[in-house]
């Protein structure tokens, strides 16, 4: 698999993700006026609790069957048989996902309203819809051909937006609708968008593979076996980074949670969105790295890891600076005056993302030091690190929200991430 097959992968993943980036910054921006600044924290914080059990239904499994898959690729039989499995696999325990998550939901303080349950409710259909798309994305990404998600996300996106803003001008106008329902309305966009996504997905896939459910006890107990040490430690790095959100709305009092939770949700959806780029690459890169490391090829591993090094640390200071640099203007853009200049304990917006606007940097590098691991297939270490930074992560927010409300967030997922990017890298020098 050519080196040139990486990039030319990568930039059409990207041109994708530009476009769907761009129609996601009109969404934000549509539905910070459709919804009040409560209403917009709720719809955060259900998606932050929703992304929680998605990690813990995905089991590790995308990034490692894009590796065991990179291993077979001459195995048609072999492929068939990997992808029914997962398939099966990520299917049923996304079903699992929804039930736990509308069990939990009840006992959770702010998240246990009508409108808050029909939410998560919707959500979890949509992650299981996610689940099986990311299914069929391992497939190709394995084989890089992941050139059609360009067409199946800005679908999906187009979808969503169309949807919003159809029912925010016509038919659910916000000033005679009750808010429980321009709130479903929306979840049920997003749930359209998502549907879209996965059957243009699922079409494009087919051409190049048969699409089946298939279920091998055998491979899935093995399967589970490699994948299940970076799944928990996926787990882990996402309760680091999303456990902020649920905190916030326990944490904080009831009259100010969801406007706390909706000005740190903000500036996070943007680095989040920019996280994507680096992701892609790395998930594009770890086919041709783990061949090279299987085959001692230590010439092309170096070149390999030094040019992926050089270009996610050039995007990661570009994006942080830029965000630091411009941070008013950004929250301007993709929101509404009452938005921007909403506070709680003195603080905006703005606030918050000039200083989670560093997460790209410190994310970027990390990351491939991450995929370096699992490419080496030494995916357990992340679980130790993760597990030890999630814990850091819970007990700074413990600390620090009662005093500085999200801003304190804020400065404990940065320096959590920072002492992230340097155990992962001394992890990956101890070979």
């Amino acid at each position: 698999m050519p080196t040139k097959k990486i990039y030319t992968n990568t930039i059409a993943q990207i041109a994708g993700k530009i476009i769907t980036a761009l129609i996601s910054i009109f969404l934000i921006k549509v539905l910070t006026s459709y919804l009040d600044v409560a209403g917009y924290g709720l719809y955060s914080k259900i998606y932050n609790y929703l992304s929680i059990f998605a990690v813990i239904a995905d089991l590790g499994l995308y990034t490692i069957t894009v590796r065991e898959l990179t291993r077979y690729q001459d195995d048609r039989a072999m492929i068939a048989k990997i992808s029914g499995n997962i398939l099966s696999l990520r299917t049923l325990s996304g079903i699992l996902i929804i039930l736990l998550s509308l069990s939990i939901a009840p006992l959770l303080t702010g998240y246990n309203s009508f409108t808050a349950l029909i939410g998560i409710a919707i959500v979890s259909l949509f992650t299981l819809v996610g689940l099986i798309n990311s299914s069929l994305m391992s497939y190709l990404q394995a084989t890089l051909h992941t050139e059609f998600s360009l067409v199946a996300n800005t679908c999906g996106k187009l979808l969503t937006f169309g949807m919003i803003l159809m029912f925010s001008m016509l038919l659910f106008p916000r000033s005679t609708t009750p808010d429980t329902t321009v709130f479903t309305v929306v979840m049920l966009a997003g749930l359209a968008g998502n549907i879209v996504m996965m059957g243009l997905t699922w079409w494009y896939a087919s051409k190049w593979q048969k699409v089946v459910f298939a279920w091998d006890s055998e491979y899935i107990r093995h399967i589970l076996r490699i994948s299940l040490p970076y799944g928990l430690a996926l787990f882990l790095g996402v309760i680091f980074f999303k456990v902020d959100i649920i905190l916030l709305s326990v944490l904080e009092p009831a009259d100010i949670a969801d406007t706390s939770i909706a000005l740190y949700a903000l500036p996070m959806k943007i680095v989040e969105v920019g996280m994507m780029y680096g992701t892609i690459f790395l998930n594009s890169l770890l086919p041709v790295l783990t061949t090279a490391i299987e085959k001692k090829d230590n010439e092309k591993v170096a070149k390999l890891t030094h040019h992926a090094f050089m270009l996610l640390f050039a995007g990661g200071i570009t994006a942080s600076g830029f965000l630091a640099l411009f941070a008013p203007w950004v929250i301007t853009l993709i929101s509404t005056p009452e938005f921007a200049s909403e506070t709680v304990m003195g603080y905006g917006s703005v606030d918050a993302l000039r200083i989670v606007g560093w997460i790209f940097l410190v994310y970027f590098v990390s990351s491939l030091y991450t995929y370096i691991l699992i490419a080496r297939g030494q995916q357990k270490r992340m679980m130790y690190i993760n597990a030890g930074i999630a814990i850091l992560n819970i007990v700074g927010n413990i600390i620090f929200i009662p005093i500085y409300s999200f801003i304190g967030s804020a400065w404990v997922t940065l320096a959590t991430q920072i002492l992230l990017l340097i155990l992962t890298y001394i992890a990956v020098q101890r070979k």
